[in-house]
């Protein structure tokens, strides 16, 4: 049932783009600002016990609403799992937050890539000095993002149910709220490097296969990189090593040079391409239900 529900969840999000604009997170922000205040003066409000309870309670009214569900028929579960998954992907749509930094290079505006650009990334700005390292940015924030936004969510979704989809995509929304303190922030920040640890070696693995095995395997430092590399870091290189030879090195010149940007997003689509074959074939060896 797992892989009917992420083939279904896929097909809407490749196929059907407005979905992007129903994954509002409003909600989540007011209720995350109201219990965060509410908590003031708790001395474990800005530890990973604050971020844990803040998150949780949302995790576990999902559990139950899913468990209230399975208890009446397994369809309206499994349709409310379905609806869950497709919400927690994204939020937005890579595909088209990449078309408008190629647009707006291809019009030679510099300023209005780069601010499309920072829809790549919630946690830091767009510093480019020069279109080439425009570009070499919007590269490294495809091969991360393809991880936050997708195949995080599905491997959670693979291991936890709903309850796991929401945990990730909640763990990394956490992120981005900025009326909390610095110890609070740490710790979301630290939710989201366990969350992301798994899923960040399984996209690594997809993009070896989908691209240049060899050359991904070079950009590593060492083997000792698959289990004490920071997740997006190791994301960066081994993605870069996979679209190694696909273009030229990104050099300023005249003509703007889009090739890595491209190559980054087709590379991602392949490793999609390659998770869904590999989910398919444990699905069918029984390894997986």
């Amino acid at each position: 049932m797992n892989l009917i529900s992420i083939l279904l969840a896929l097909a809407v999000e490749f196929f059907y783009k407005p979905v992007s604009d129903l994954r509002r997170f409003d909600w989540f922000d007011r209720y995350h600002e109201t219990l965060y205040h509410k908590l003031e003066g708790q001395p474990l409000r800005d530890g990973p016990v604050g971020v844990i309870l803040l998150i949780g309670l949302v995790v576990l009214a999902v559990w139950i609403v899913l468990a209230a569900l399975g208890a009446l028929t397994g369809l309206l579960a499994f349709l409310f799992g379905l609806v869950v998954l497709i919400f927690t992907l994204g939020p937005r749509d890579l595909d088209e937050d990449v078309q408008r930094v190629l647009t707006a290079l291809e019009r030679d505006d510099p300023e209005a890539a780069a601010l499309a650009a920072c829809q790549l990334g919630d946690e830091t700005e767009i510093t480019a000095e020069s279109t080439a390292e425009l570009v070499q940015q919007v590269r490294d924030r495809i091969l991360v993002e393809a991880n936050t936004r997708m195949f995080g969510v599905l491997f959670w979704f693979l291991i936890l149910g709903p309850v796991g989809a929401v945990l990730f995509r909640l763990g990394c929304h956490v992120r981005q709220q900025t009326s909390v303190t610095d110890e609070y922030r740490n710790a979301a920040r630290d939710l989201y490097q366990i969350l992301a640890w798994i899923p960040a070696r399984l996209t690594v693995l997809c993009y070896a296969l989908a691209g240049n095995f060899v050359d991904t395997l070079s950009h590593w430092q060492s083997p000792a990189d698959i289990w004490q590399r920071d997740s997006d870091a190791f994301l960066i290189e081994s993605g870069t090593g996979a679209i190694a030879g696909e273009y030229k090195e990104i050099e300023e010149s005249a003509v703007v040079d889009t090739a890595p940007v491209q190559h980054a997003l087709a590379l991602v689509k392949r490793a999609l391409i390659v998770w869904v074959v590999l989910l398919a074939l444990l699905t069918l060896m029984g390894l997986i239900f």
